[in-house]
């Protein structure tokens, strides 16, 4: 796919990130920056708290080097309260991660931003849908803010019995954090649908953490699963941009 907005600083420079220096982006002049978020909140005893955060930040990085964009440090704390009761998690309230949004859209619009990137990586972040609408209009899509989110990709539907701490995350931090992967404990599929945790805290319904199967996880699989994933989102915000017309 070609390239959105071919950047016009030199090569030799490494992609943009939150890791460049003023001078380089300065002159590189991005009109995308790309934001993932996550979350900090248990997944089961062999995956660690930070998993959701890893997976935006890698799949955002991904997609940032495709499309020549702006990669913003990742947000590490979403909306966790169902994962309130285990003593690793931090959750933020809804309105408190709309406002940190919102500032950082601000921020990017004072600088000449065209469009800002919301990659998301916790399923419970569901508040973002409605943030991204709200930016879009109240801000006159200036920056135009698009969604992507990871967890529609792959656990869409409110039947699918994979969802956390699972075949998916892990095997995709099999691929992207081997390191960070401990000892499997086993699979759980809760006699539930994943809406119940509108009701119940993930304690509740399963005991170990886990919703879904780990043992069927491998580091091949995770490849798969990561390259399909930035394909994804690369031709949605591509689609995105050809349909509102940003040039």
């Amino acid at each position: 796919m070609e390239k959105i907005y071919p950047s016009k600083w030199d090569e030799n420079i490494s992609m943009l990130s939150y890791e460049s220096r003023e001078s380089d982006i300065a002159e590189a002049k991005p009109l995308i920056a790309v934001l993932p978020i996550g979350s900090m909140e248990q997944h089961a005893s062999h995956l660690p708290v930070s998993t959701d955060t890893i997976i935006a930040l890698e799949v955002g990085r991904a997609l940032a080097e495709r499309i020549d964009a702006l990669l913003l440090p990742p947000i590490p704390y979403g909306c966790s309260i169902e994962h309130s009761r285990y003593t690793s998690t931090v959750w933020l309230k809804p309105f408190t991660l709309y406002a940190i949004i919102r500032d950082i859209a601000r921020s990017l619009r004072a600088h000449g931003f065209k469009v800002l990137i919301i990659v998301n990586g916790h399923g419970g972040n569901y508040i973002l849908k409605s943030i991204v609408r709200e930016l879009n209009y109240r801000l006159g899509r200036r920056p135009l803010t698009i969604l992507v989110d990871l967890g529609g990709m792959y656990f869409g539907s409110r039947y699918v019995t994979d969802i956390h701490a699972g075949y998916h995350e892990t095997s995709l931090m099999l691929y992207l954090r081997p390191n960070l992967v401990g000892e499997l404990t086993g699979d759980f599929k809760p006699e539930a649908t994943r809406d119940y945790l509108d009701y119940l805290s993930m304690d509740e319904l399963t005991p170990k953490g886990i919703w879904g199967e780990p043992s069927r996880a491998s580091r091949e699989d995770g490849e798969k699963i990561f390259s399909r994933m930035v394909d994804e989102a690369v031709g949605y915000v591509a689609d995105v941009l050809r349909r509102v017309g940003v040039t």
